[in-house]
Formats: structure tokens, sequence, C-alpha cells
């Protein structure tokens, strides 16, 4: 009993302290070559899903968690006419339904030194996405780990692990 009543009060406070991810990309200010510079602190947990559809983004991740509390995560999609840009450092993503970052469209970025626990799938790449994936963990993904949803994306991946992924660690689906 007194565990049911310790899971549920963090719980509670989880949802009542965190910090939604969107106030913090709408609070981003311009910094370098970047649109938006996100700044996360360790110490805070943040929630909830972002769109990315213009612009150079990077989140820096500073070991801060990330929890999508089984929602969207977060997902990039660019075109000719809009580029979109993501970076993602030192981060851990947890609990996306679907993803845990998805890169569709002519979306490019890089993805290093970041954690991706409990996800669908940790990272998803579509169309003609252009994405390198450095020193990061792959961990009890629901389905796998990585997926490829398309002949023609550019990933690069190097130096990550992937351990208790429910389907395996990468997929790559062959379309036609």
């Amino acid at each position: 009993m007194f565990t049911k009543k310790l899971i549920f009060f963090l719980f509670i406070v989880q949802v009542v302290y965190s910090i939604p991810l969107q106030d913090v990309f709408d609070n981003a200010e311009p910094f370098q070559d970047y649109d938006k510079y996100l700044v996360l602190d360790n110490d805070e947990i943040y929630t909830g899903s972002l769109g990315i559809y213009e612009g150079r983004v990077l989140i820096e991740g500073n070991g801060a968690v990330l929890d999508l509390i089984n929602g969207g995560g977060i997902w990039v999609y660019a075109t000719e006419d809009y580029p979109a840009h993501l970076d993602v450092e030192y981060l851990n993503v947890m609990n996306g339904a679907y993803y845990g970052i998805s890169y569709s469209g002519i979306s490019t970025g890089k993805i290093e030194n970041c954690n991706f626990i409990d996800n669908d799938f940790g990272l998803k790449f579509f169309d003609t996405s252009s994405v390198v994936v450095k020193n990061s963990n792959f961990m009890g993904c629901g389905t796998y780990g990585l997926g490829l949803y398309s002949m023609e994306p550019d990933i690069d991946v190097s130096y990550c692990n992937f351990w208790d992924n429910a389907d395996g660690d990468l997929q790559e689906n062959c379309p036609g």
C-alpha cells in the first residue's frame, strides 16, 4: 500500500513541477548559428512534445530528462521552402508513445550523447532526412531503438549502444 501511495505522489509531483518543453522553445533566443538555442537544466524534468518545421534549433540538454508522458515526441519536418535542422546533445528522452525524436522531409540534424529510454522507437527517420547519431544509448524501446522508413535517409550512426529493445535494435522498412 505504501508503494502505491509513493508512486502516486511522485507522479503528481512530476506533473505539477515539470516544465513544458514547448515553453522553453517559445522563450528561446537565437545564439551562434541557431534560430532557437534551448538550454535545459539537469535538475529539472521537462515534459511534452515539440514540432519543428523551420529554422535551426539546438537543444543543449545538460543531462536533463524529457518525459514525453506517452505523447508524441520531438518531430522535425523540412521542405526546400522551409528548411529545418535540429541538434540535440546530452538529453535523456523517455516514455514516447511513438518515438523520442523523428526526422522527416529533407530535415537535417545531429544527435549526440543522448539516451532514449522506454520509447516505442528511440529515433525514426523518414523521406530524405540527413542525421548524424553519435555516442547515444537506446534502451528498453517498445519496438526498435532506431527505425528507417525510407530508402532515402542519410543516417550516420557511430559509437551507439542498443539493449533490451523489444523487437530488435535497428529496423529498415524498404518500401516497394
